[in-house]
């Protein structure tokens, strides 16, 4: 199997918002006051000196939170060399917590941050780029892509309403929302190494794009100073842009050698019977009685581009060598969990897949649930309930065409939600089309906090012991099937977490739910309904099986039934382990 490493990179790629790492965030307090209002946040915090703050984090973080009045930052910013390709994300936030202001690097996931921050508290979001504002997407900001040129110039005249010219020299998947146009502007989607007009009545604009692979071998007494100049010698020979680069591929007895890592680049080793098998131009017998395979370089280069296009041959120093392949664009399909509804209850990965799809696909409510995290540079498909199986085809879809593709969902994919039915349909398409399921786009699943999960927590502790989830819902799963497990949970005498418990027109099922259960339970086993959980109009009332109303609840419900051990303790209820107290 091919093994992977994350590195900082060495080389200037910028900040893209597809690598916009969330838990790469460093915060900062001036007093106790400011300090409370970023825990408030969820940000991890320092109070301290901010000059010595941005002096310790500046090349470090790909984001800086400072609690304090906008003019010191100002201030503090003014001493600092800026670059606004390299320069950190930077927010500011009043003491108070009622106002996130991006300060630098709105384009680069600044305002996302801001907007999710806010959303955090009910806090206003201070967005003032003028591109976020009216929906343009921002070619400096652009998911995957690095920018160079007039970008100031195109943004003016895209808001303007005039679309540049787009050429895409090299047929990559290009940004979703960017429109062809008439011009006078133009945009080059390129790896090549380009000259761009200056001219700002007709802009131009290159799109570097994440494309290329850079295949290295070297020998065991190489220097990462001898490979790093052969990488840029080799580059500039071919006229590819340097921050086109992705990762380098090699192989595996390679993976830790200094000279790779000292690269600082995303590192893919494969073994030498997986590079032995590629058909290479420049095999070499030597070279598998050495390493076990006729080729390195080249090799590990069209692996690693996902049998891409190897754009260079093998070229050579005295102990190293580099080939260089374009990757095959391929897409993939995450299935990200939101939590039940509060912002605070999203984890950081969660936020992190959304940040980096270029296709939101979602029932309707859950995409209002993560708007603050979308941006124009994506495209949002809302749908309706009852259009899973559609959402999931056109997931597929895209994600076939080289999209990276997000399906949302309240609380945990995998709960009574959408991961169950793409395996379904990935399945399906596998056995139909005769393919393997490693020819599909790639599928991940990021999990959140489910429903149940947070109603428990709401409660105290439900949950503390052996329990099971169970839906009343009986569109997909027949009643008989459903009571069947009832019966066999109640007898088992664990709590039962009830998700679909009762809707307008399903208003049978939890009634007699509750009453093959009271065949197996005693009158007062603790009954807990939670309605709205972690949105703010949520709502708790702890009851017990012989008083229970099934009338208060609804579809935003979660009803919890206690096991027989299950203990009430004032507003709380938990089921104990069984530890000797």
């Amino acid at each position: 199997m091919a093994s992977f490493r994350r590195k900082p990179c060495f080389f200037n790629l910028g900040i893209s918002a597809v690598n916009f790492d969330t838990s790469n965030i460093y915060s900062l307090a001036i007093n106790e006051r400011g300090a409370k209002t970023a825990i408030g946040l969820g940000l991890k915090v320092e109070v301290g000196l901010p000059s010595q703050f941005l002096d310790r984090y500046w090349n470090q973080a790909n984001s800086l939170v400072l609690v304090m009045a906008l003019p010191i930052v100002v201030r503090l910013l003014a001493n600092r060399n800026l670059n606004k390709d390299t320069d950190p994300v930077v927010i500011a936030i009043d003491e108070s917590g009622e106002f996130v202001i991006p300060v630098l690097g709105g384009h680069r996931g600044a305002n996302r941050l801001a907007s999710e921050l806010s959303s955090r508290k009910g806090s206003t979001a201070v967005i003032t780029t003028a591109s976020e504002k009216k929906g343009i997407s921002a070619a400096d900001g652009l998911s995957g892509f690095s920018a160079q040129g007039e970008v100031a110039a195109l943004i003016e005249l895209m808001l303007e309403g005039l679309d540049p010219v787009i050429d895409n020299e090299i047929n990559w998947p290009g940004p979703i929302n960017l429109k062809n146009g008439a011009g006078p502007a133009r945009i080059i989607i390129s790896d090549k190494k380009m000259k761009l007009s200056e001219n700002k009545a007709s802009p131009e604009v290159q799109l570097i794009p994440a494309s290329l692979v850079l295949g290295i071998g070297c020998s065991s007494d190489a220097s990462a100073a001898e490979v790093g100049s052969l990488i840029e010698t080799v580059l500039e020979r071919n006229s590819l842009d340097i921050r086109a680069v992705a990762k380098i591929a090699t192989i595996e007895i390679r993976r830790d050698h200094p000279a790779i890592v000292g690269q600082g680049i995303e590192i893919e080793s494969f073994t030498a019977e997986q590079l032995d098998q590629v058909d290479v131009p420049n095999g070499s017998e030597a070279v598998r009685d050495h390493v076990g395979t006729r080729s390195v370089s080249e090799a590990a280069a069209i692996l690693g581009s996902r049998f891409g296009q190897l754009l260079v041959t093998k070229e050579k120093s005295v102990k190293a060598t580099v080939s260089i392949a374009r990757i095959r664009p391929a897409g993939s399909i995450k299935l990200v969990g939101l939590g039940p509804g509060s912002s605070m209850m999203r984890t950081p990965q969660a936020v992190e897949a959304l940040l980096g799809s270029e296709v939101v696909i979602g029932y309707q409510p859950y995409i209002e649930q993560c708007q603050e995290l979308l941006s124009p540079h994506q495209l949002i498909i809302r749908s309706p309930i009852g259009d899973e199986l559609k959402r999931v085809k056109l997931a597929l879809e895209y994600a076939s065409a080289g999209r990276s593709t997000a399906i949302v969902c309240s609380g945990d994919p995998e709960v009574f939600a959408m991961a169950s039915i793409t395996f379904e349909v990935l399945h399906s398409t596998s056995i139909s089309n005769g393919t393997k399921p490693t020819d599909l786009p790639e599928v991940s699943v990021v999990p959140g906090i489910t429903a149940g999960l947070a109603s428990g927590a709401l409660l105290g502790a439900p949950l503390g012991h052996d329990h099971a989830y169970l839906s009343l819902s009986d569109l997909l799963t027949p009643w008989e099937t459903i009571e069947n497990r009832i019966e066999k949970f109640a007898e088992a005498d664990i709590t039962i977490v009830i998700y679909n418990p009762q809707s307008k027109t399903r208003t049978w099922q939890l009634p007699k739910a509750l009453d093959i259960i009271a065949k197996h339970r005693k009158p007062q086993t603790a009954v807990a309904i939670v309605k709205n959980v972690g949105r703010q109009n949520q709502q708790k009332l702890i009851s017990t099986l012989d008083s229970v109303d099934p009338g208060i609840v609804d579809m935003n419900s979660v009803v919890i039934i206690g096991s027989s051990t299950t203990t009430r303790f004032g507003d709380y209820i938990f089921t104990p382990r069984g530890y000797r107290i």
